[in-house]
């Protein structure tokens, strides 16, 4: 069933000409947008490729049917989340001229002129903003206050071919507060035809003055299962799907970007022989081990931020923890079940067959209730390296049935 778009406002010659000179200007506002966004030619997804985020859909899918755009959205969510990708969805469905309902979903046709433009990322009303240098030497990728004057000015020539004229600006969280208080400018008094989208990892250092002005939309964790389908669509294998999924802490770009790492795959290896020979392990060997990676700078957000600008994967303390974790669950669902399918490391089957049949169930709980403090002593802001010693070496006892007490 087609759904008919907004009626199209009419367009003055002169406002059409400077409209096209701008979308021919990539140094200055550009429908291709910054360097690293998607390359033209790549096919434009829909909302039903998207996967979890529900709700944001829903309210998106809403606005759709009842035509009741809002003027300023914030889509807040970690690199990887999808944001960007959701962001051009529906700034692609909005100036579709040709709408479809499919599954349940109101789609971009991805025939008419606009979805053909919006595909090469080349519709001169899809606009995405990025940093222009204001002097030489400038090297920040973040908006400023002349880059939202820009932008503001172009606001007001409307639309050069469509009913809306899109804005996404990406990282809007490192914009300053002169630049975001010119987009204030613009969020106060919209024409009718713009939508601005920000999109931010965090909405901490936005002004109350443009969170109260926007729909703030927040990207949720996707659920471990829709990960792991994701990627055996994609092609991913069982095992390294399932264990790639739960490593991304329910970011898709995170769990795509593991499924294809040499580095992440071979750290795994590594972590996982290590601990099938925990048991023969003295204590210097566990010291060693734990200090390899164990360094409290490394949280998560900031070895992921070394990952894109290096392109390698950085084991730290939270991704051992999650193998040790996977690898101990491993060991009680057979203990408890005999049953081998389902079990992440499924090329350790023999060694957990044989340690689930000799330890009782006591050892296992005291290894389980080790891991259990490692991660208190972690938030309680513990010395990495130290948790990791204490934690292989109350598992090792526990594993050779020397503790059962609760660790302390």
């Amino acid at each position: 069933m087609a759904l008919s778009a907004k009626p199209s406002s009419r367009n003055s010659p002169r406002g059409a000409e400077r409209a096209g000179k701008l979308a021919k200007t990539p140094s200055r506002i550009s429908p291709r947008g910054a360097a690293g966004d998607a390359a033209p030619g790549i096919r434009m997804k829909k909302f039903r490729d998207i996967y979890g985020q529900k709700e944001i859909i829903a309210h998106l899918q809403n606005a759709l049917r009842t035509g009741r755009i809002s003027h300023a959205y914030i889509i807040s969510g970690e690199s990887g989340s999808g944001k960007e990708e959701l962001a051009r969805i529906y700034a692609a469905t909005l100036q579709c001229t040709d709408r479809q309902e499919e599954n349940g979903f109101i789609e971009a046709c991805g025939q008419c002129r606009s979805c053909i433009h919006a595909e090469a990322m080349d519709q001169p009303d899809i606009i995405t903003m990025h940093h222009v240098p204001n002097y030489k030497g400038d090297t920040s990728t973040n908006l400023s206050v002349n880059d939202i004057r820009r932008m503001r000015d172009d606001v007001g020539i409307k639309p050069y071919s469509g009913s809306w004229k899109v804005y996404i600006l990406p990282n809007a969280e490192k914009m300053t507060v002169q630049a975001q208080n010119a987009l204030l400018k613009t969020l106060e008094e919209p024409p009718a035809y713009a939508v601005v989208i920000l999109l931010c990892s965090g909405t901490g250092t936005l002004l109350p003055t443009i969170l109260s002005r926007c729909i703030l939309l927040k990207m949720e964790p996707v659920p471990d299962a829709v990960l792991e389908k994701m990627l055996k669509e994609k092609g991913v294998g069982e095992e390294r799907a399932l264990l790639c999924a739960r490593f991304s802490h329910g970011n898709p770009g995170r769990a795509e970007e593991l499924s294809q790492s040499d580095e992440f795959w071979q750290f795994r290896t590594k972590t996982v022989s290590f601990l099938n020979t925990l048991e023969q392990r003295d204590a210097a060997e566990i010291v060693a081990f734990s200090a390899d990676f164990a360094d409290r700078k490394k949280t998560n957000s900031e070895y992921r931020k070394k990952e894109e600008a290096g392109g390698e994967f950085r084991p730290c303390t939270e991704d051992f923890l999650d193998i040790f974790q996977s690898w101990l669950g491993d060991i009680l669902r057979y203990k408890s079940t005999g049953d081998a399918d389902g079990l992440i490391f499924q090329d350790s089957l023999q060694y957990i067959m044989d340690i689930a049949g000799r330890t009782a169930y006591d050892r296992l709980e005291g290894a389980c209730r080790a891991f259990d403090t490692a991660m208190q002593r972690r938030h309680a802001g513990g010395n990495d390296a130290q948790i990791l010693e204490m934690l292989l070496l109350d598992a090792r006892e526990c594993l050779r049935g020397g503790r059962t007490s609760t660790v302390r």
